[in-house]
């Protein structure tokens, strides 16, 4: 395991912390500020962790600087080498935790006071439940009654007044988000309804309650209040859907051991495994989690390696053998050298290779991308044009207001910017669970986007290990899945080569072995480079090899597949590392790419669909036909729950099996379309 992940499998791009985003709109305009900094090469933000993926020369400082200028915060996330202590604790599922319990404890003071005014406007006019008695006698106190609306309100207003100081904020800057068109639509029909109260109660004075009652109708109290409460309860279920998509990561960070058993001096010691170096000797008893990674001096035994490796057969352990952080002795006693430690252990650099995968960005978010960095201008704008059409065309003041609010708080950039990242973490998750580590979002994609397969033969679709028959050496046998592998591969539709520095018999008696049709033999690391960039003509190539001359092709397929087994040089040069060395897992991995674009392509055409329907609805485009409006209240409610369908559609990944299909499921794995 320790081979999997080589050092520069950290990458060259560095990652920073990013404060103060709340919408696709905040990371698109992060993302535009960094970029325009000298010396970055590429930025991705991620709204899912909060996070920031940089490569190029430009200092952290200016960096920094570039994030803080567009109004949100950054700092740099520390990547301390060999220290011991890897940086897990800030783990996105604690962060969204820690947001969920602010959030509750908010909507909890909210929706009592709602329950309240919703009672003295909805309960007591339309549905005739009682008032005490200083409202209502010795005649209706309209103006009364509006004024408890406008302290309850102003009450569950002042409650959430993030939305309000985040969205002036952002507009202050010429940067509007998603807080912005909250803030404006809450805040409009406050400020609609405390000037209709004015009026009431200069009409109550100078003609009694018949003259007030008209403007009972003009009061918008409660849209006000249910908008900021609606909005609060979307943002507690995107919370709750974030922390879970964030699981498999979480769950990885939960597997770090706090304490190992040193010796030192000839004494055995309890120590922080922050604390255990490179070097040190260390005791794992049976029961016990392996604290860094190592290699067995003494005593033997066997490992349950599932939770890095989702095999459950424990391995065995013998002087020589190495053992890795997070995994558990099952039997035995081993006395270790470590050999890895902090950062630098398998478990530190996997939930590494999963953090940077959310931090990056797949080539299918660009067009959200695009759309969210105008989104906001683009409703405001449409908010302004609904009110002032209404208005000339004749509607009441308070009739137009409540369409352009509608507008205001229906529309939903979060979707925009949550459907591509969370179906990447889960679909990551999924990944890393069975042994297959993407290393980025783009390796994801283009996994599910592959047409041709080119396998490497030695090492790859054979064993790499001479046989001895008789006597007689002969060539390497295939591995044991192999046939199967490239059965499944063919049966979901992906043209299959074999590519070998060997002779032409031996390359194609190893294909006809397996079931593979073409071959291309006798060919050395530059020419297998050669092939693949050919082939790259003719459709999407996936790359699977496990030496030092697959490298040159892993590096230039569109997707290169390094087996775990293989050479430090070509995990480096690969996208995506497979842990057991399967070639079944080539089938596997494929298959969760297509289900993760699969998933991708429902969240997106969710979000897009969401805002090209209800935009028009909620600006009263088919009142004059059919008569349907749209109340701001059901625009916030819709608004709520956008965010949350789309993670809990990438949350149904979870659910995908990777496995090879069976016959009746091969249907369902058609080459996607390019």
């Amino acid at each position: 395991m320790n081979r999997t992940m080589s050092d520069s499998s950290k990458g060259g791009a560095r990652r920073f912390s990013v404060t103060g985003m709340n919408c696709a709109a905040c990371s698109a305009r992060v993302e535009k500020a960094v970029r325009a900094v000298p010396g970055v090469d590429e930025c991705a933000v991620s709204l899912l962790t909060n996070e920031m993926s940089v490569a190029g020369s430009a200092s952290d400082a200016a960096i920094v600087a570039a994030v803080e200028a567009a109004g949100y915060g950054a700092a740099p996330i520390q990547r301390t080498g060999d220290t011991p202590e890897p940086p897990l604790a800030a783990s996105p599922e604690r962060e969204a935790a820690t947001e969920s319990r602010g959030l509750r404890a908010r909507l909890a003071a909210s929706l009592a006071l709602l329950a309240v005014l919703m009672y003295g406007t909805m309960g007591h006019m339309m549905l005739g439940w009682p008032l005490p008695a200083w409202f209502t006698q010795p005649e209706p106190n309209h103006v009364a009654m509006g004024v408890a609306q406008l302290l309850l309100s102003g009450a569950v207003l002042v409650l959430n007044g993030r939305f309000f100081t985040s969205g002036l904020r952002g507009a202050l800057r010429g940067a509007p988000n998603m807080d912005t068109l909250v803030a404006l639509g809450a805040g409009a029909a406050f400020a609609w309804s405390v000037a209709a109260l004015f009026l009431a109660s200069r009409a109550q004075l100078l003609g009694g309650a018949a003259a007030a009652e008209p403007w009972m109708g003009q009061y918008y109290f409660e849209s006000a209040a249910m908008i900021v409460t609606l909005i609060t309860v979307g943002k507690l279920l995107e919370a709750r859907a974030k922390g879970k998509t964030t699981s498999a990561l979480a769950a990885l960070v939960r597997l770090a051991p706090k304490t190992a058993a040193v010796v030192r001096d000839g004494a055995e010691a309890n120590i922080p495994v922050g604390q255990v170096r490179v070097g040190d000797l260390f005791v794992v008893r049976r029961g016990m989690a392996v604290p860094v990674d190592g290699v067995v001096e003494e005593g033997e035994g066997a490992a349950d390696e599932s939770t890095l490796t989702g095999e459950s057969v424990p391995v065995a352990k013998a002087p020589g053998a190495a053992v890795s952080a997070a995994t558990t002795l099952v039997s035995g006693l081993l006395r270790c050298r470590a050999t890895r430690v902090g950062e630098d252990t398998t478990l530190a650099q996997i939930v590494r290779l999963m953090r940077d995968a959310a931090a990056t960005k797949a080539p299918i978010a660009r067009l959200a991308d695009r759309a969210a960095a105008v989104f906001v201008p683009a409703i405001l704008l449409v908010a302004l044009l609904t009110l002032g059409v209404w208005l000339a065309c004749g509607a009441e003041p308070g009739f137009a207001l409540a369409r352009a609010i509608a507008v205001l708080v229906v529309s939903c950039p979060c979707a925009l910017g949550l459907a591509t990242p969370v179906a990447i973490m889960v679909g990551s998750g999924v990944g890393a669970r069975r042994g297959i580590l993407f290393k980025n979002a783009a390796a994801l994609e283009a996994a599910g986007r592959a047409q041709i397969v080119v396998l490497d033969k030695t090492g790859t679709v054979t064993t790499g290990r001479l046989d001895d028959d008789s006597g007689a050496v002969v060539a390497d046998a295939p591995r044991p899945d192999s046939a199967a592998a490239v059965r499944e591969l063919r049966a979901m539709g992906l043209r299959v080569l074999l590519l070998s520095g060997d002779n032409e018999r031996t390359a194609r008696a190893i294909a006809e072995a397996v079931g593979i049709d073409e071959v291309v033999a006798g060919v050395l690391p530059d020419g297998k480079h050669r092939v693949v960039e050919d082939l790259k003509k003719q459709g999407r190539v996936a790359m699977v090899g496990d030496g030092v001359n697959d490298a040159p092709a892993l590096a230039a397929a569109d997707l290169g597949l390094a087996i775990g087994a293989g050479t430090d040089v070509a995990i480096d040069a690969a996208d995506a590392v497979l842990v057991h060395s399967r070639l079944s897992d080539v089938v596997a991995a494929l298959r969760l790419g297509r289900a993760t674009l699969r998933n991708i392509r429902e969240n997106l055409f969710w979000a897009f669909a969401y805002n090209v329907l209800l935009i028009p609805l909620a600006a009263g485009v088919l009142y004059p036909l059919l008569g349907w409006e749209m109340h701001p209240d059901l625009g916030a409610l819709a608004m709520s729950l956008s965010s949350f369908c789309v993670c809990a559609n990438a949350l149904r990944l979870n659910r995908f099996d990777p496995a090879p299909a069976r016959p009746r499921r091969q249907t369902s794995d058609r080459i996607p379309s390019p």
